[in-house]
């Protein structure tokens, strides 16, 4: 995958070895640590978001991704940021990533913000779930123990998928926004 780090630099440089997954209808992602390369990729991916989608991920109507928020997001330190993200690759066709999952740990805490975005074509059918479990493992092996995030009330897939997986464990309405934490479960 032309630009792309070698599986051997990838583990070395972030401690994750890549994977793939398969979805519930069988459709199967690759799982990796984002790289800086990989923020054209962000662009389009949020370009390939539906408007609620973006809002429910960045709380903004955003119609195109900001540059500088795409080199944020896709220039990580792999131990107190650290993002994932779910790949395709047909063949004769370039990677296109489909879903994203990352935390941002509170300076000097054992406590990480996480936030997960996925593609629309491919919500409801285990990526998202499947991101989060492997985020809390990732983040646990670098010392995390909590996750926070936020979720706007009428983001109900969300709301819905923590609940599933036992993960909304403490919850509070505050302005019009649920803040959520909970403890990561040890591996």
């Amino acid at each position: 995958m032309g630009g792309s780090l070698t599986l051997s630099d990838e583990m070395g440089s972030t401690g994750f070895q890549p994977r793939t997954i398969e979805l519930s209808d069988r459709t199967r992602v690759h799982v990796r640590p984002i790289v800086p390369e990989d923020e054209p990729l962000l662009h389009e991916a949020v370009a390939a978001m539906s408007e609620r989608t973006v809002y429910f991920r960045f709380f903004s109507p955003l119609k195109r991704l900001p540059d500088a928020l795409a080199h944020r997001l896709a220039v990580v330190d792999y131990n107190d940021r650290f993002a994932l993200v779910a790949t395709t690759h047909k063949p004769g066709a370039k990677e296109r990533i489909v879903g994203v999952a990352r935390y941002d740990r509170v300076p000097q805490t054992e406590v990480a913000e996480i936030a997960v975005a996925v593609v629309d074509e491919f919500q409801r059918r285990g990526l998202g779930s499947a991101l989060m479990s492997t985020l809390g493992k990732v983040a646990r092996d670098h010392g995390i123990k909590t996750f926070t995030l936020i979720v706007l009330p009428e983001n109900q897939q969300m709301l819905g998928l923590l609940r599933k997986m036992g993960w909304i464990h403490r919850a509070k309405l505050s302005g019009g926004v649920y803040d959520i934490s909970f403890e990561l479960p040890d591996a």
